[in-house]
């Protein structure tokens, strides 16, 4: 749905950050987000495993999943 949503939006138009809910923590919308040159803020889900760490963005989201591990979800 959110690749969908950004579609949208012009291309011209610059898109600083995307806000979402947990439902939307995959890499389908983590790389349209990417793809629109913005920043992702969408916590992990409470189940969250690490990606294989192949981009970036993977390597980003590893980073806070092994941060909310260790210090919880509610920071």
């Amino acid at each position: 749905m959110l690749p969908d949503l950004l579609s949208q939006i012009p291309p011209d138009q610059v898109i600083g950050y995307v806000t979402a809910d947990g439902a939307y923590d995959t890499r389908k919308c983590h790389d349209a987000i990417a793809a629109r040159n913005a920043s992702a803020i969408i916590p992990q889900r409470k189940n969250a495993k690490l990606w294989k760490p192949d981009s970036p963005r993977a390597r980003a989201r590893n980073k806070v999943v092994r941060s909310s591990k260790y210090l919880g979800r509610a920071l």
